[in-house]
């Protein structure tokens, strides 16, 4: 898909998906629940999405794809697991779009009290309408509406702050913990979920400018911002509104701007509230129609639903798809309890992002090259799965029944639809393999190691050229321990014999008469010896490591990579284009660190192909 996301409007996507009910109404139901230490239950909350922010950062610059929490699912846990992770994506996203523009009814009742729920049903229908006919037009639109929305909200905040810091009274904080820690534990599970949004954008990997910087630099950005955003603000709510008040009321932001800013600051902040529903609804329905569009892709879903607009590079069958799903829940469905079902799918969601990234890191699955690499600590994985699975349990057996119901759906229509679709062996089927017998090769997920070299070179901007072409129709080895230059040469004979049509002993003699008149050891660790081959209109490359070192000549460090270059006289000019394409690799500090820590023949290949260079 085009790349027409920035920055900015990255950010913007992350942090409007965030700021919502969980800012405007829910601080007056948790503080309820557990008096002013709700305050640091929204600190607790923030620290547990900690490791699913790294692990969602990690994964998404390796695979950066549309549908981005599907796809490495799909690829590391399998795909029965990727199936219902991608339904339980796409659900959850939707349907907290949907109560999102329902929630605009609360503010708006601030503007209007006469304003019937019909009416309010039907006032969430027209901006779904809206932004679905935006995202219909273009993605790129639809980002930077998105970013003007979410700079005028985060304006509108800094004022609320700035303004309500003076007038917050410290008696409001007494009695911190005035219900227990049983119910400050019940309310950090219960604005936990303010902070899902955050990992929106993952889903939209695959159309932001520069992924691999963008895409977890925006998501950090946006997860710093906003919780200090949200302690801030929760903190001059509860310093400010008496503790009756902020017990029962369902504006709790709004209530508070009354007190210090007057009718304005209420009528402004309730403004604020309504844009921040609004931003959230798009950035959901952006975010949500990847992920049909990814599974339409491996043939999980209809073709149909993988169409991308000629006009508008869209993929307006997937939006229309979703948008269609948040109409009929707006105006059909009790949306409460779907937003409970979508708040506890989530979760299980961060679960399977945690377990994702610990199963990939030790599978030792090859081309998996994330441009930013999370800090693992498996007890953490481990922990912050635990507090997913304790918050799940928390939300009541309602909750739970609803989960298992959908997951058992869910399963049942995999093995009706999707069950006898051929897909590549996943990461986890690796390590189990690896676990048992440490000398299988993992042939077996030998596609799925092609796939990623595949959206490496998409996500770095790698345009193939003659040269990456060779380079993987190469011969690749690795050498011996102890090899001398006379010895690679006698091995290298042997196999480019057949190949070339000439004798072991010419094509010896060829590369000694070549290191006669100058070495080819012309950067320390690493030779190109070439030669002429017969023929017309042939090039070829040979690659070689040796990881203890290959003695070339006295005095020279050990070489540790040998390019080979074979070519016909007349392919004189490409020689020196290839020439040029490895000294463009060497250049790079990286290239011999990567090649050095390459654990086989075909990582040795990825690492040249992968490497930044100019290409023709």
């Amino acid at each position: 898909m085009k790349k027409e996301i920035t920055f900015f409007s990255a950010f913007s996507i992350a942090a409007g998906a965030m700021i919502s009910s969980g800012l405007f109404v829910l601080p007056g139901i948790a503080y309820a629940l557990t008096g002013p230490s709700v305050i640091i239950a929204y600190l607790l909350a923030a620290f547990l999405m900690i490791p699913t922010i790294f692990a969602k950062s990690e994964l998404s610059t390796a695979m950066p794809k549309a549908g981005g929490t599907y796809f490495y699912i799909n690829r590391i846990l399998g795909t029965p697991v990727g199936f219902v992770a991608g339904i339980a994506n796409w659900f959850s996203i939707a349907s907290k779009s949907a109560f999102a523009l329902i929630g605009i009814g609360t503010f708006v009742l601030l503007f209007n009290p006469h304003v019937s729920e019909l009416q309010i049903r039907f006032i969430a229908s027209g901006v779904t309408l809206v932004f679905t006919a935006v995202n219909l037009m273009s993605t790129k639109h639809s980002g930077r509406l998105q970013g003007w929305l979410v700079v005028f909200l985060l304006f509108i905040l800094g004022l609320f702050m700035l303004a309500g810091y003076p007038s917050v009274d410290t008696g409001q904080f007494s009695f911190f913990f005035r219900k227990g820690y049983a119910s400050f534990f019940a309310a950090t599970g219960m604005v936990f979920i303010s902070f899902g949004g955050i990992t929106k954008i993952a889903d939209m990997a695959e159309e932001i400018k520069d992924c691999a910087r963008n895409v977890p630099k925006a998501m950090l950005y946006a997860f710093f911002v906003v919780s200090f955003i949200y302690i801030a603000v929760v903190t001059i709510v509860v310093g400010v509104l008496p503790h009756q008040s902020l017990m029962t009321t369902l504006t709790p932001v709004s209530d508070a701007a009354r007190l210090f800013l007057g009718t304005p600051g209420m009528l402004l902040t309730a403004l604020a509230a309504i844009l921040a529903f609004i931003t959230t609804a798009n950035a959901g329905i952006m975010s949500a129609a990847r992920s049909p569009l990814a599974m339409s892709r491996d043939k999980l879903l209809p073709p149909s639903i993988s169409l991308i607009s000629r006009r508008f590079d869209t993929p307006y069958v997937s939006v229309l798809f979703t948008g269609g799903f948040i109409l009929t829940t707006i105006l059909l469905l009790h949306i409460e309890d779907l937003v409970k079902l979508a708040s506890g799918l989530i979760l299980l969601l961060y679960i399977f992002d945690n377990l994702s990234l610990v199963i990939i890191r030790y599978s030792g699955i090859r081309n998996y090259r994330p441009a930013f690499k999370a800090p693992l600590f498996p007890a953490l994985q481990i922990l912050a799965m635990t507090a997913y699975l304790w918050l799940i349990i928390k939300m009541g057996p309602k909750t739970i029944v609803m989960i298992l119901t959908f997951l058992f759906l869910s399963v049942l229509a995999y093995l009706v639809f999707a069950r006898k679709t051929v897909h590549n062996q996943s990461a986890l089927v690796l390590l189990a393999e690896r676990m048992m017998d440490r000398s299988l090769s993992g042939n077996s997920v030998r596609a799925l190691e092609k796939e990623l070299l595949g959206i490496l070179q998409d996500r770095d901007d790698i345009i193939e050229d003659r040269f990456d072409k060779l380079i993987k129709k190469s011969l690749v080895t690795d050498l011996e321990p102890g090899m001398t230059k006379e010895g690679f040469f006698a091995f290298l004979s042997k196999k480019l014999s057949p190949l070339l049509n000439l004798s072991e002993e010419e094509i010896v003699h060829q590369f000694h008469l070549r290191e006669a008149s100058s070495s080819t050891n012309i950067v320390p660790g690493v030779a190109i010896p070439h030669i002429i081959i017969p023929g017309n209109g042939k090039f070829e490359i040979f690659l070689a490591r040796s990881r203890s070192g290959l003695f070339w000549e006295e005095g020279a460090p050990p070489v540790h990579a040998v390019f080979v270059l074979l070519g016909t006289a007349d392919e004189r000019n490409y020689h020196l284009r290839a020439l040029m394409a490895v000294a463009q690799l060497l250049q790079d500090n990286e290239f011999l660190k990567q090649w050095n820590k390459a654990e086989d023949a075909e990582d040795l290949r990825s690492t040249v192909l992968l490497m930044p260079r100019k290409r023709d």
